[in-house]
């Protein structure tokens, strides 16, 4: 890498964006091209990454990568053990010296599986040395791509991942000009009702897969009032209307 940088021993939780590997920053290519090995967060239940699909054709992967599983249960018990076995299998490599990356789809500070390992990995030895190397997150990349300004002048802007009632989503609405939901899959049938009590349903875009092949928008809520949301699906609603 340009500059000389020692990376022996050391950590690196690089977001490599939302699907479009041309968004990869240079940074961030400069670095998975150097490391010893590319963690990458798996489902149980699937032997695909979507992080790994991103960086495939921009660096070489063979015999670099570790696939950390990560059991999807509402039991905390069960989060937190897949969460530990996974933090102490990079935990393993670095002790031996090993350059690691952590690679994740979009930031790894928003809603990602990093932040559990880094705060494992700080617990187990605070002298190991971290840097994290930001991405493109879901919220930019759908604004971008959607010429949707996020936030002006002096209005505010919430972002949701989990809505705990209707009374507690009104009163967001009610506070901010423009409100993100994240992880809509889990929570489209409370953001309707209360967009239909608001008068709101007409203020929205809903995008799906952003910067994938299969990527999907539409300002029509009632598209998906019977239809199954994919995971990577988020809702923008603007006071002032969609434009």
């Amino acid at each position: 890498m340009n500059g000389g940088t020692n990376l022996a021993k050391k950590l690196y939780g690089i977001g490599v964006g939302v699907g479009e590997p041309g968004l990869v920053t240079l940074k961030a290519v400069e670095i998975l091209k150097e490391v010893d090995y590319i963690c990458t967060p798996m489902s149980a239940k699937s032997d695909s990454s979507k992080a790994l699909e991103i960086i495939s054709n921009l660096i070489e992967l063979k015999g670099r990568v570790v696939k950390l599983s990560f059991k999807m249960s509402k039991s905390r018990k069960e989060l937190e053990q897949s969460r530990t076995a996974a933090a102490r299998k990079i935990y393993q490599l670095l002790k031996k010296d090993k350059k690691i990356a952590f690679v994740t789809i979009g930031d790894p500070f928003l809603y990602s599986t990093y932040s559990y390992m880094l705060k494992k990995i700080k617990e187990w030895d605070s002298l190991i040395e971290i840097e994290t190397i930001p991405g493109i997150n879901s919220i930019a990349a759908v604004t971008s791509r959607y010429n949707l300004p996020l936030a002006e002048e002096k209005e505010n802007t919430a972002i949701l991942s989990n809505i705990k009632s209707e009374d507690h989503l009104e009163k967001v609405f009610n506070l901010f000009e423009t409100v993100v939901i994240l992880k809509l899959s889990r929570n489209y049938e409370t953001a309707y009702r209360v967009l239909e009590k608001l008068a709101l349903k007409k203020n929205v875009l809903i995008a799906s897969k952003c910067g994938f092949e299969d990527e999907f928008y539409t300002e029509n809520i009632e598209v998906f009032k019977n239809k199954k949301i994919e995971y990577l699906t988020l809702m923008i609603v603007k006071r002032k209307g969609i434009y």
